[in-house]
């Protein structure tokens, strides 16, 4: 398969970017490309070997076609103003030139801030405004801090707002959490609030606390051991939690390495995950949702010490589910075993 062009270009813009940051001590945080909502990462500011409270999100261009006649440059905005206007943390522009291999850069968020009427177009970096050592130091820097004290406020109002705003603010507080593990604490709390697609990306992030097995590790998506200690303890799910976060996922997004592994792992972190479980079985069949319901009696029966038995109440307790061809399999295999796990 050919690689498109204009991706090669793009990568050029983001490995850059990347390489700079982390060359003078900073930490830069990937998004994956297919998460296209206005951000391509997160830089921590670190000082004195420390992150610090100073985080930015990231829109990165790259290539010769974002540079004027008069050699500046400059970043579309597209459908983006409103979400980079209200974003919980600052979004910061960045075009890579290719030829000179410079990067400039600019306070998307303050600037359409200080233009409210602005909702499409583009933002301009004049050519002088480049990255370097001195600038990151001085001028980006103080940028950022401008923003230092309004982040929890924020994050919440984001959370509570649907659509991209929503989405976007669920990265931003994983962003966040590097310096404060109060803003993954704050997400966890507002699971119920979220829809779908934001509900899908927490689940996912959420599942870096604590021992999923199948994450490739590396120090931009490890959590700290001060973020586990606090945020641990907050994984104990209500049913209706359990419910509302299966409704997100596929029936058929279930095996390793997919969202429901994510899933399941954020549910083993509570010891009475069990019985939670079997109280969503009737929820989900209350609302109809037949489908997830199954699944969370099948994840009733992988996390069960004694399998048979509980295959035998929650037959006992939603004979329904025996309409179910799947289940019937999976309650033949529990039958027959007396055990059972998802991932087979």
């Amino acid at each position: 398969m050919r690689v498109p062009d204009n991706r090669k270009t793009s990568r050029e813009g983001v490995n850059a970017a990347h390489a700079f940051f982390e060359h003078h001590d900073c930490v830069f945080q990937e998004i994956a490309q297919q998460n296209d909502f206005g951000k391509d990462g997160y830089l921590d500011y670190v000082e004195s070997g420390k992150i610090s409270a100073l985080c930015s999100a990231l829109q990165i261009k790259s290539g010769t076609s974002y540079r004027t006649a008069k050699g500046d440059y400059f970043i579309p905005v597209d459908d983006h103003a409103e979400s980079w206007r209200r974003s919980t943390v600052p979004v910061f522009g960045l075009v890579y030139d290719p030829d000179d291999a410079l990067i400039r850069w600019v306070d998307l968020t303050g600037y359409l801030r200080a233009h409210p009427d602005q909702s499409g177009g583009s933002v301009t970096l004049p050519g002088y405004h480049i990255l370097e050592e001195t600038s990151l130091r001085g001028a980006f820097k103080g940028a950022l801090k401008a923003y230092e004290f309004s982040g929890p406020g924020i994050l919440t109002l984001n959370l509570l707002s649907p659509g991209r705003l929503q989405t976007d603010a669920v990265y931003d507080a994983w962003a966040l959490s590097r310096s404060d593990p109060k803003y993954l604490l704050i997400l966890r709390r507002f699971l119920m609030d979220l829809l779908p697609e934001a509900l899908r990306r927490a689940i996912f992030l959420l599942s870096h606390v604590g021992s999923h097995p199948n994450i490739l590790w590396t120090k931009d998506n490890r959590i700290s051991q001060q973020a586990e200690n606090h945020l641990l303890p907050a994984f104990r799910w209500s049913p209706e939690e359990v419910a509302h976060m299966l409704t997100a996922i596929d029936p058929q997004d279930w095996g390793y390495r997919t969202l429901g592994e994510c899933l399941d792992v954020l549910l083993f972190e509570d010891p009475n995950i069990v019985s939670k479980l079997r109280i969503a079985v009737k929820l989900l069949l209350q609302s109809s949702n037949i489908d997830q319901a199954t699944r969370a009696a099948t994840l009733g029966l992988a996390h069960a010490r004694d399998k048979r038995q509980e295959l035998s109440r929650l037959i006992q307790e939603y004979p329904s589910l025996m309409e179910n061809e799947w289940f019937c399999d999976v309650a033949a295999a529990v039958e027959e075993s007396g055990e059972y796990s998802i991932y087979e």
